[in-house]
Formats: structure tokens, sequence, C-alpha cells
């Protein structure tokens, strides 16, 4: 048995991990798939006599996921000043008293 783990930047979300998972597993040689959209990674693990490496990135590559690097962001900073906010004054917010009675018993949970 091999293990290949490979790093998918479009892994984001849950439903991604379904589908990729959905994709691998009835696969020849396919033992067994963890992916993870926390990490974007895909981890596989699968027996080298049935299907090769070639082949496993080849069918994420059709379906959509294709396995590359992360793109870092770099941090922008804080935005720029704005004189405005000097100008403006203070907001002040006030509750209406009509509502903190109506919403009485659900304050209570």
């Amino acid at each position: 048995m091999e293990t290949i783990e490979l790093t998918i930047p479009a892994l984001y979300a849950d439903h991604h991990v379904i589908k990729v998972k959905q994709l691998l597993s009835p696969l020849p040689g396919v033992q067994d798939v963890f992916a993870s959209s926390a990490f974007k990674a895909v981890s596989i693990e699968f027996d080298p006599a049935k299907t090769s490496q070639a082949a496993l990135v080849k069918a994420l590559t059709d379906a959509g996921y294709v396995p590359g690097e992360l793109e870092v962001v770099e941090p922008q900073g804080y935005g720029r000043y704005d004189p405005m906010w000097e100008t403006n004054g203070v907001r002040v917010t006030v509750t209406n008293q009509v509502d903190l009675q109506l919403s009485g018993e659900f304050r209570k949970y």
C-alpha cells in the first residue's frame, strides 16, 4: 500500500469533501480516502499494482479538483484615515421600549 497526500485549493467546503470521496473511493485499488476542507488536503491510500498516482491525480483534475499550492494572501494593513469621522459627530442609537416589552418572554431563555 502507498499513500499520496495532495493539496487541493478548490477543496473549501464539506460538499467538496463528499464529492472527492465519492469520486475516488470506487476507483480500483483505492483503500481509503481522507479529505479535509479545513486543510484543503486529500490523503489517498491505494494499491500501486491496481492504480497509479497519475491516475488518481487525473481523476481529481478531470472533476475540477486540481492539485496545487495554496495561495498565500499577504496582509494589506489598515485602511486610510478618513477625516469625515471627526466631522460627523457621535452616533447614538436608542432602543424602542415597545420592542423590549414585546420581546420580554424571549429574553428569559
